[in-house]
C-alpha cells in the first residue's frame, strides 16, 4: 500500500471521528437547551390554608411560570363534593356564610407565577373555627400543566408529584 493512500484513510478517518463527535455535541447542546427552556417556566402550586382572620384555603404558585388547571377536586371522607356548600354539609358543618368569599377554580384557568388565590376565605368566626376543626375529612387536588405539557398533581398536605397527564373526571369535578 501506497504512503498517500495511508495518509488519505487517516485523514478520512479523522474527519469521520470529528464530525461525529461535533453531531453529539450538538445533541447535547440542544437537550441541554430544551431542558432550560422547560426550566424557565415551570410552574410550582402549593395549596394549604391561612388563618390570620379567620379560615382561608389557598393556592400559591411558587414557580417561575404559569401553571395550567388541567383537574381540580374537593374530596370529604373520599367523596367527591361540587361546591363550598357540598363541603360543609359533607363535615356536617352549618356555616352562616356570612362574609365569606370564594374563588372559581377549575379546569382550564392559569394561575401565574407568583400568584396567590383563596379558594374560601370565612371571616373569623364561630363558622370558621367550626370548619377548620373538620378540615382533617377534606383533601383538595390539582392536577396542572407547563406551558409544555409537563403536568403534576399536587393534593392536600402532599407535595406535587409528576402526572402523564391531567384528566378532568366530570363527576368529581368541583364547580364552585
Amino acid at each position: 500500500m501506497r504512503l498517500d493512500n495511508i495518509t488519505n484513510r487517516i485523514v478520512s478517518a479523522s474527519a469521520t471521528i470529528i464530525a461525529i463527535a461535533a453531531l453529539a455535541t450538538a445533541v447535547y447542546q440542544a437537550k441541554l437547551s430544551r431542558d432550560q427552556a422547560a426550566a424557565s417556566v415551570w410552574p410550582y402550586l402549593l395549596q394549604g390554608s391561612s388563618g390570620n382572620d379567620g379560615y382561608a384555603a389557598i393556592v400559591q404558585n411558587l414557580g417561575v411560570g404559569p401553571a395550567k388547571v388541567g383537574g381540580f377536586e374537593v374530596t370529604i371522607d373520599g367523596k367527591p363534593a361540587k361546591n363550598w356548600a357540598n363541603v360543609a354539609e359533607a363535615m356536617g358543618v352549618k356555616l352562616s356564610w356570612t362574609g365569606h368569599r370564594t374563588t372559581s377554580f377549575r379546569p382550564g384557568i392559569v394561575v401565574p407565577a407568583g400568584a396567590v388565590i383563596d379558594l374560601l376565605h370565612l371571616p373569623d368566626s364561630g363558622d370558621a373555627r367550626i370548619f377548620r376543626s373538620q378540615l382533617d375529612r377534606m383533601r383538595v387536588r390539582i392536577c396542572y400543566c407547563s406551558i409544555y405539557d409537563e403536568c403534576w398533581t399536587v393534593a392536600t398536605k402532599e407535595s406535587p408529584a409528576p402526572a402523564k397527564l391531567c384528566r378532568d373526571d366530570e363527576a368529581r369535578r368541583f364547580t364552585e
